[in-house]
């Protein structure tokens, strides 16, 4: 995933629920939010919210 303040990373559909199972088990209590959003192309942009306001894609 990327560091906080970079651009969303954007992946297919198909791996959008291996990102999700990533940043859960990264993250455990502290995740607060997870955003997916439609990019170009058949491709989406996952952002993770985390304890303390912290973006993380």
């Amino acid at each position: 995933m990327s560091a906080p303040g970079d651009a969303p990373r954007k992946v297919p559909l198909y791996l959008i629920a291996g990102v999700v199972a990533a940043e859960v088990a990264r993250h455990k209590r502290a995740l607060r939010e997870i955003h997916v959003v439609g990019a170009a192309g058949h491709y989406y942009a996952v952002t993770t919210v985390v304890a303390g306001g912290d973006t993380d894609a």
